[in-house]
């Protein structure tokens, strides 16, 4: 591979974990995850892994298993149970984990999930003796506080990254310093 095309393939493996990342920090701050950090995650895919020497079939599949989650994201959407940002994170998170591991990906989403919203439970009860709580305006223990929406960004997040060194998208070179 020419210096130009691994620098390539480095740069857009680069953009999923950066991007997670800073879903994750967004929604944990603001309840929002810009969409472009969806597309971003989204659109890397494609590059990295043509460039990781990931079969056309197999991109093909990765981008179904993206629209696959984001149509039942949708369903979960319209009955309320997770936001339109977490939706379109999840289904993009999605074309990167591909068929293989979506099972562990989902567990580990739901997993991180309910360890989350169990730990602003606690921080909703008791924070008021933290100061650093009073920095998050969502976190609050108001009236509105059951009501308040969870941050899934950050448990797809963490779970995409937990999951990182089992992509086949990333450059090989990548394994040693995820553990792979």
């Amino acid at each position: 591979m020419t210096f130009l095309a691994t620098a390539l393939h480095w740069l857009s493996a680069a953009v999923y974990p950066l991007a997670l990342a800073w879903a994750a920090i967004s929604d944990g701050r603001r309840l929002m995850i810009p969409n472009g950090v969806s597309i971003a995650i989204t659109l890397s895919f494609l590059p990295a892994a043509v460039l990781g020497g990931v079969g056309l079939a197999a991109v093909a599949g990765h981008y179904a298993v993206g629209l696959g989650l984001l149509l039942a994201g949708w369903v979960l959407f319209s009955r309320g149970f997770l936001g339109g940002g977490d939706v379109k994170l999840l289904a993009a998170a999605g074309v990167w984990i591909g068929w293989n591991d979506l099972g562990a990906f989902l567990v580990l989403v739901t997993f991180i999930g309910g360890g989350l919203a169990l730990a602003i439970l606690v921080i909703r009860k008791f924070g008021r003796q933290w100061p650093w709580t009073e920095s998050i305006e969502w976190l609050g223990d108001g009236p509105d506080a059951k009501t308040q929406p969870i941050p899934y960004g950050i448990a797809i997040g963490l779970a995409a990254v937990l999951l990182l060194s089992r992509n086949p998208a990333l450059p090989a070179s990548w394994a040693g310093l995820l553990g792979g």
